[in-house]
């Protein structure tokens, strides 16, 4: 078989190779020319459109750092207890909700929807707690996970157990912590003993007793478990 000899520049080309040559680029020269005002349009439009992004980024960053220092003070009634202050504000400071309404496309303003569902939970206004934490863009992370058992823990007193559990878990999942995820996978079963689902309650114990051994619950996944295994039979 004959062996693929390197090219050897554009100088060394035979005449052949130059015709070959050529048949590629002259219709890409051709096209180019037929077709430069839409070229260079769409080439314009790719620019404008950076430019938006660029401008949108920058707009963005102003928004959430002005959005950041009225979450810090705000934070600081929360913290005292002030539920209701915390989420109405104090005149002359934005509550969490205004926060919300002004800069809810930002990441202080999601933060802001976080303590606002904690604050309606505190006051016990569960249906406007669960609108906050189900609008909150929650990540994997301790907040994520807060959040999504907040949810949880709602849909158990309003008696929706399997929702609840379902919730409990994915809190587990989101912040796989040795002190925090024993405490979801706990609710998580507890819940699926209230709505009856013994052998998810049995299945939940069990991972919870693999994943974490050494946790302070384990005694009481021990007690859940025997509960639930007797209640299956």
């Amino acid at each position: 078989m004959a062996k693929f000899k390197a090219p050897k520049g554009v100088l060394g080309r035979s005449s052949q190779q130059a015709e070959l040559s050529g048949r590629w680029y002259t219709p890409l020269l051709a096209m180019y020319y037929g077709n430069r005002r839409i070229l260079t349009g769409a080439a314009v439009g790719v620019i404008v459109i950076i430019a938006a992004i660029l401008g949108y980024s920058y707009i963005q960053g102003a928004r959430d750092n002005q959005a950041q220092e009225l979450l810090g003070a705000i934070v600081l009634e929360y913290e005292r207890g002030d539920h209701r202050v915390a989420l109405d504000g104090t005149g002359e400071t934005l509550g969490l909700l205004d926060i919300i309404d002004q800069y809810g496309s930002t990441p202080a303003g999601n933060t802001a929807r976080f303590y606002a569902g904690n604050a309606h939970f505190e006051l016990e206004e569960y249906d406007d707690a669960l609108e906050q934490f189900e609008q909150f863009d929650a990540s994997n992370d301790f907040i994520g996970a807060s959040a999504t058992a907040g949810r949880a823990a709602i849909h158990e007193l309003l008696e929706d157990f399997s929702r609840a559990a379902a919730l409990f878990e994915r809190a587990a999942d989101m912040d796989d912590n040795s002190l925090r995820s024993p405490h979801y996978l706990h609710s998580a079963a507890r819940a699926y003993v209230s709505a009856g689902e013994f052998s998810a309650a049995e299945e939940i114990l069990i991972e919870a007793k693999e994943r974490y051994p050494e946790a302070t619950l384990a005694d009481e996944f021990d007690f859940m478990l025997g509960f639930a295994r007797a209640r299956n039979k």
